[in-house]
């Protein structure tokens, strides 16, 4: 199997898996913050593990820039929730 087919089956699984599981997550976390919580230790355990991820698959975002964009997007959800937690916390 070539890289480009491998790639191919890395992207499928990373666009399915946010789809279904880290999408409805940032929207759950989305929701805590705006109603005025914060992060709790679980929380940032389960951002720690999508930042994690994130960063085994900037190889495959680099040699596929056309989803640069949408992988940007994401992370600054994340972040935005990040924020929110701390603004609310203080």
């Amino acid at each position: 199997m070539d890289i480009e087919e491998k790639d191919k089956g890395v992207i499928a699984v990373i666009l399915k898996r946010f789809e279904h599981e880290r999408y409805p997550k940032l929207k759950e976390l989305n929701d805590k913050v705006d109603s005025g919580g914060v992060l709790d230790e679980k929380d940032l355990d389960y951002l720690e593990k999508v930042l994690s991820d994130y960063h085994q698959v900037m190889a495959v975002i680099t040699r596929h820039p056309e989803y640069a964009a949408l992988a940007k997007g994401v992370l600054l959800m994340y972040e935005e929730v990040m924020n929110k937690s701390q603004q609310n916390q203080g």
